[in-house]
């Protein structure tokens, strides 16, 4: 396709490959993670914000530093069983010192001789940590935020590429289902042979979800969690933004979540270009999105259809438009009686802000034989009766809105069209959250989540992005030679 902006899509057999192996350099074994979280400044702000020790009934014997310290090395380990083992007189003394340094010498000096047990973190899981989880995971975000704009993430001072932003300007974010802890779906069960009667730990928080998209579907038991985050060309650098519970069926669906987040974390990024999301995105999620100023870049749903979109007469010339691929195709007749659809090049991506919303237009090269003709097209943005239209130049009537002409644009047309050359580059970004849930896959034992009840796993996938967000930190600093301060916070670059 000539001079068309976004380049043409390679073959498969073409395409460059991407994938690489990591160099010694690159790889962060148990001890050093364990390392970064317990220096992790984080934990001991997020610390301050849980509920003082009672002064009645029987004492706290362990600072709630502690317990958080455990609930995101136990993402490191695989077990609460394995991180408090971890915890022996040497690794304890560690700790000491590390509370020492990040929280004083008073702290430090409260500690109990010895680690505490694993009965006595599940206690404070359940009564210190998990009714505390929506203040620690505001304290958590706002800081992820600071972090990745401390790291270089979503720069605002950079001149904007639309049509081929950097990695590290683009939100990634996927969903996963983690096996339940427990294979039992009911409490109990009857032996059909003796008759006998069964008891079984059941997670109450467990329900079925669909997974691996539109094509593959299988089912899976468990929580959903939604993540989203960014990083740059740096393996260990990914910065976890968001964690959220996706309850899916009548309540809540992924993709819903996913847009909520997004448009959450876009007015805290200003330098945040756009979103890499699956097919789980449709066109009134792109729609949310595009008037916000952000690209989204995905796959088209394997439902949606070519359609026609307008016969354009311009003097002598007539040229069928119809939209298939997320883009303006021309239908042009063959010798045979048959038609096919030739996409019409696009010369210029335009962005347009505005003070509530954004636009968004190709603006097209139609080839024609008395030579080509630009015409721009609306993209990403379904219009409704709300939106100002303007009126036809010829008959000076108001022209009508897309939903007046039951035309979901955003579902047929897309800011990056899928069969280009970019959408081949950008959307392999998304294999990142892959990534996030194969981390979080390992984290767990047997593959398992590890706590019972929707509100204690909360804590552990907190834990598990404060784990991963410490690494990121602790590498960002070893690489650029920055000396490694113990401050509370984080200050933004």
């Amino acid at each position: 396709m000539p001079d068309d902006i976004f380049g043409d899509a390679l073959p498969q057999h073409l395409r460059p490959r991407r994938k690489r192996q990591l160099g010694d350099k690159e790889q962060r074994n148990r001890q050093q993670r364990i390392r970064d979280c317990l220096n992790e400044p984080l934990i001991y702000e997020m610390a301050e914000h849980l509920p003082a020790p009672a002064s009645r009934g029987c004492p706290r014997q362990y600072p709630a530093v502690v317990y958080l310290l455990l609930s995101a090395m136990m993402t490191v380990t695989g077990s609460k069983r394995s991180a408090v083992g971890t915890l022996d007189d040497a690794q304890w003394r560690g700790v000491r010192a590390s509370v020492r340094r990040n929280a004083g010498r008073t702290a430090a000096a409260l500690l109990p001789l010895t680690a505490p047990s694993r009965f006595q973190y599940q206690y404070a899981e359940l009564n210190l940590l998990a009714p505390s989880i929506e203040i620690l995971q505001d304290v958590f975000e706002q800081r992820a935020i600071e972090q990745a704009l401390h790291q270089g993430l979503f720069p605002e001072d950079v001149t904007r590429n639309w049509v081929r932003p950097e990695r590290r300007r683009l939100l990634v974010g996927d969903a996963t289902v983690p096996k339940a802890p427990s294979k039992a779906e009911h409490a109990f069960t009857v032996d059909t042979t003796t008759g006998e009667k069964r008891r079984h730990r059941v997670d109450p928080a467990a329900r079925l979800h669909y997974e691996n998209g539109e094509k593959e579907k299988r089912l899976a038991r468990g929580t959903k969690w939604f993540f989203a985050s960014a990083r740059d060309e740096g393996y260990w650098r990914r910065v976890i933004l968001a964690v959220r519970h996706v309850a899916g069926g009548e309540y809540e669906d992924e993709a819903a979540v996913a847009v909520r987040s997004f448009t959450q974390l876009s007015r805290l990024l200003p330098g945040c270009m756009g979103v890499i999301y699956d097919g789980a995105f449709r066109g009134v999620h792109r729609d949310a999105l595009a008037r916000l100023g952000l690209l989204v870049i995905n796959k088209q749903h394997g439902s949606v259809k070519p359609r026609a979109y307008e016969l354009l007469r311009l003097g002598r010339c007539r040229h069928d438009l119809w939209c298939d691929q997320g883009r303006i195709a021309e239908r042009v007749l063959l010798d045979d009686g048959t038609s096919t659809l030739l996409p019409v090049p696009v010369s210029r991506l335009e962005h347009r802000q505005g003070r509530t919303k954004s636009r968004w237009y190709h603006l097209l090269h139609i080839p024609c034989r008395h030579g080509a003709h630009p015409y721009r097209v609306q993209v990403g943005i379904t219009t409704t009766p709300d939106d100002r239209i303007g009126t036809d130049p010829d008959t000076g009537r108001r022209l009508k809105s897309d939903t007046e002409r039951d035309f979901h644009r955003a579902e047929y047309l897309q800011q990056i069209p899928e069969s280009t050359l970019t959408h081949q580059q950008l959307y392999p970004y998304r294999s990142d959250s892959e990534s996030v849930h194969n981390q979080l896959d390992q984290s767990m034992w047997n593959n398992r989540m590890i706590s019972y009840g929707l509100e204690r796993q909360k804590v552990f996938t907190l834990g598990f992005a404060l784990a991963q967000n410490a690494t990121s930190k602790h590498v960002f600093l070893e690489r650029s030679g920055a000396p490694q301060s113990v401050d509370t916070r984080l200050k933004p670059a």
